[in-house]
């Protein structure tokens, strides 16, 4: 665990609340109550579903669940016990000022939390209950995040940046030289990419970032510190073109409904979305001009090209579902995420942006050429 620099009196009162939760159990216990019981707060079920009377920038509110002992069952007396040493895990931290990991906060005790997501979601639960987001609990996750390019940090506490750095506002960042931001969905491609030969000329301009998959929260941390701190510098997304590369694209733009209470800040500025986000590919035209262009038919082109594949019934529903939300309704901001994923249904089709690697010069002169006509079109 590491010392770290909070804000003191904000900690306090984060600290304050947790000891009121104990408290109220250590009562029940004196009193000999029949049961005890800690309410927590959830949106582990909210989706972006549309609803009418929802604002569409307002995450639904969370709903309340009293977790009590001994309970009904033995696996509700297990969820209350587990709780209880969650709370008390962080209010050691929070009171020693020092930072654990949920990694570490598991292996405290395999045999009680069983698996890594329990923690997860109470961790997540204790939070949405406080309102405040994890790091203000002194808990983070392990960074799982890459980052390459031209930029310079200056930790404040002398550390060196490991997989995506930890960025505090008493770091200095130097972006001086750089010019865009690329998102990639995948490692696999990122590391295609830094060994480019394009790579080597937009290294010193660019920064290169990969969450392998949906992003973990320490990325997007990373990334709304840049937009924050240099608006003018461009942010663009490159997944696949299929269901879940979208989500995971809708996940930078506009953050989780799942982890609402990590978006906003204490004084209610946008914490973690990149509202600027431009969408570089794979999108629907640049595949169907493809299908269009190099095969005599449909069924060759699905059978041929390389990273070009049908829908599983997990993609279309996963799209159907999509076709819900309030981004990609009708009238709502998403226009294009929308039409992709109509012609994702109707062709049966999704590809990964190793599609573009039969191209001359491979996906990475393609990813420079997509980037030289956003910037033409500045």
């Amino acid at each position: 665990m590491l010392a770290v620099r909070t804000n003191v009196p904000f900690r306090d009162w984060v600290i304050a609340r947790i000891e009121e939760m104990l408290e109220r159990i250590v009562d029940g216990l004196l009193e000999e109550s029949d049961q005890l019981t800690v309410t927590l707060k959830s949106r582990s079920n909210a989706t972006r579903r549309t609803n009418p009377s929802q604002d569409l920038e307002r995450p639904p509110s969370p709903k309340s669940k009293d977790i009590t002992f001994p309970g009904g069952t033995v696996q509700e007396a297990w969820r209350f016990t587990v709780v209880v040493r969650v709370l008390e895990l962080v209010h050691g931290c929070l009171v020693d000022n020092t930072v654990m990991t949920k990694r570490d906060m598991y292996y405290r005790h395999p045999d009680l939390f069983v698996k890594q997501s329990v923690v997860d979601r109470y961790v997540d639960d204790l939070a949405c209950t406080l309102g405040v987001s994890r790091a203000s609990l002194n808990v983070t996750a392990a960074a799982k995040g890459l980052v390459a390019g031209n930029f310079r940090i200056q930790k404040s506490d002398g550390a060196l940046g490991i997989l995506v750095p930890s960025i505090s506002d008493d770091d200095i960042l130097d972006l001086s030289c750089v010019c865009r931001v690329v998102i990639i969905e995948k490692e696999a491609t990122f590391r295609t990419i830094l060994q480019s030969p394009h790579w080597k000329i937009r290294s010193s301009r660019c920064i290169l970032v990969t969450a392998k998959g949906y992003p973990d929260i320490a990325t997007r941390h990373f990334l709304r510190y840049i937009t924050d701190r240099s608006p003018q510098i461009p942010f663009f997304a490159l997944v696949d073109f299929d269901p879940d590369g979208i989500a995971i694209m809708s996940t930078y733009k506009y953050g989780s409904f799942r982890l609402a209470h990590e978006n906003v800040t204490a004084g209610g500025a946008p914490a973690l979305n990149l509202p600027e986000l431009n969408w570089l590919g794979v999108q629907s035209r640049q595949i169907v001009r493809s299908l269009v262009t190099k095969h005599d038919s449909y069924d060759s082109a699905i059978t041929d090209a390389q990273g070009l594949m049908r829908l599983t019934p997990r993609d279309r529903k996963k799209a159907r579902c999509m076709l819900e939300w309030d981004l990609c309704a009708e009238d709502g901001p998403e226009p294009a995420w929308r039409q992709s994923l109509q012609t994702m249904l109707m062709l049966n089709v999704k590809a990964e942006m190793q599609f573009f690697e039969q191209l001359p010069g491979g996906l990475s002169a393609w990813v420079e050429e997509e980037l030289s006509v956003k910037e033409r079109e500045k």
